[in-house]
């Protein structure tokens, strides 16, 4: 069942009301406080609202956790249940082993061209491969289950269970919703680094439970996710339902569990043992409450049972109304309540159509093409990317490729047709009628970036930008190094232009 935004919006007034009655009074906005330990342990100033110094300070470490890819393996390859691809992958994350599993497409083609959905998992023991397969089972075709590349990460100190090679556990300690994020994003830049075949302009996110707080806090840390799809995940460590469970196991000797058990091993215990200040555990939960940082979302679906009874509505509610506040509107942002649902996707109904839709459309926004395409000298393929919108209204368009040589110049070239011709060591995507944008170099990462003004009077390029006509954009850049000529190309980039 669907809540209209009202109804939610309603409710969640209750929960703030309760919420400000818990958290007593909060500080001014900006404002700090000291680094001490507490061993009366007052749990109100833990959890006060965070300001806006502790959310810079939180978003300036995100800014240094690396994306950088160590020592890739592809470990092995085999089939799942339903007969589907697997290849599992490794790759080094914080000096430990990380592994992952990318299912491929049933319909899959070598050069071909096909969305990403990163599928992360809930609770606090791992992931096996048939599990998520079940998951999946209720999507009815639509495009993701039958089209799209299946990304499956384990975190670390987890294993990753096959149905044709065992066991793979990834090294490192567990921590829960933080650097989950990290070790999923470098699976993600290992899979687009080495499969050409995935579209980096069509990658979505799915998760449950914890792995729905993952695929939330990675999506708003990386813009290379587009879509994500909740469900019943916690998106505020500080809520009453939590603070509930907290108590419980303070002060009744409840043992740690599920959502209770994330707040109190990774913030509150490690305060009031002392090993945290209480900035350091302040942080510690607010890194992982993805409410605070709302603005910064990219399309949000979620779904959460009105009658679960692990991780509380009020979570997915909070979460709504911060997208709200911050400017987020439907049919990008929605979210559906169900009456009866508990803590599990089969207790949902319907969620799995409405979910596969969403990310269906994927497919409706800027795709690439073209392919298959030739790595560049540090065996990396160049690929095209976006931020911003299609509309011409909006004018915020930016087209971005990543992988380039560091420091290499390159071209931008757009086309109102397309091409797949040799060209140097690759092939040009833009066909007749193409003109030169721009040019520039790529940065110290190997990005390319630029912003496009789809309100040009050029002469050679006003008449490509024009409601619902189809444009096309390239970067052929220099490859000096590359055994089979000194330029290169990234796949193109297919855009239609909204009003």
């Amino acid at each position: 069942m669907a809540l209209p935004m009202t109804t939610y919006a309603r409710g969640l007034a209750l929960v703030l009301s309760a919420a400000s009655a818990v958290f007593l009074a909060s500080p001014a906005p900006g404002a700090t406080r000291s680094a001490t330990t507490s061993a009366s342990g007052d749990l109100a100033e833990l959890f006060a609202p965070p300001t806006s110094d502790e959310l810079r300070l939180v978003r300036a470490d995100w800014a240094t956790r690396p994306l950088e890819v160590e020592d890739y393996r592809l470990e092995e390859t085999g089939v799942d249940g339903r007969g589907d691809t697997i290849h599992v992958l490794s790759h080094v994350v914080d000096g430990q082993r990380h592994y992952g599993a990318l299912r491929f497409p049933p319909n899959y083609v070598p050069g071909g061209s096909y969305p990403l959905i990163v599928a992360c998992h809930g609770g606090l023991s791992g992931v096996d491969l048939d599990e998520i397969g079940n998951v999946f089972s209720t999507f009815p075709g639509q495009c993701i289950d039958s089209k799209a590349f299946v990304l499956i990460p384990s975190y670390r100190g987890e294993d990753l269970v096959t149905p044709f090679a065992g066991t793979f556990t990834s090294g490192g300690t567990a921590s829960w919703a933080d650097r989950d994020v990290d070790d999923t994003r470098a699976l993600l830049s290992a899979a687009l680094e080495n499969y050409p075949e995935i579209d980096e302009a069509r990658i979505g996110a799915y998760g449950l439970s914890r792995g729905a707080a993952v695929v939330m806090l990675m999506s708003l840390r990386d813009a290379r996710v587009r879509r994500v799809v909740s469900l019943f995940g916690f998106s505020d460590l500080s809520l009453p339902s939590v603070r509930t469970r907290i108590d419980a196991i303070r002060n009744n000797g409840v043992a740690p569990a599920g959502i209770g058990r994330v707040a109190w091993e990774t913030s509150v215990e490690p305060w009031l043992s002392g090993a945290l200040s209480l900035e350091e555990a302040r942080l510690s939960w607010i890194r992982r409450s993805a409410c605070y940082f709302a603005a910064s979302l990219p399309s949000v679906q979620a779904h959460h049972g009105l009658a679960d009874t692990q991780v509380d509505s009020s979570h997915t509610a909070v979460l709504m109304d911060a997208i709200a506040l911050a400017g987020g509107t439907s049919p990008d942002f929605e979210a559906f309540f169900y009456p009866d649902g508990l803590h599990g996707f089969a207790t949902l109904p319907g969620n799995g159509a409405r979910a596969e839709a969403y990310l269906c459309e994927l497919d409706l926004g800027p795709r690439g093409y073209c392919g298959p395409m030739v790595p560049n000298a540090n065996g990396q393929y160049a690929a095209a990317n976006y931020r911003g919108s299609c509309s011409l209204s909006a004018n915020d368009f930016e087209f971005r490729v990543t992988g380039c040589p560091p420091g290499q110049f390159g071209f931008v070239f757009v086309s109102p047709t397309t091409a797949y011709l040799p060209s140097g060591a690759g092939y040009l995507c833009v066909g007749p009628g193409l003109q030169r944008l721009a040019y520039g170099a790529a940065d110290a990462g190997g990005n390319f970036t630029l912003p496009v003004d789809f309100t040009s009077q050029h002469s050679q390029i006003a008449p490509y930008f024009g409601v619902g006509r189809d444009v096309h954009f390239q970067v052929v850049y220099r490859d000096p190094m590359n055994a089979f000529g000194p330029f290169n190309q990234s796949n193109g980039l297919a855009v239609t232009l909204q009003p």
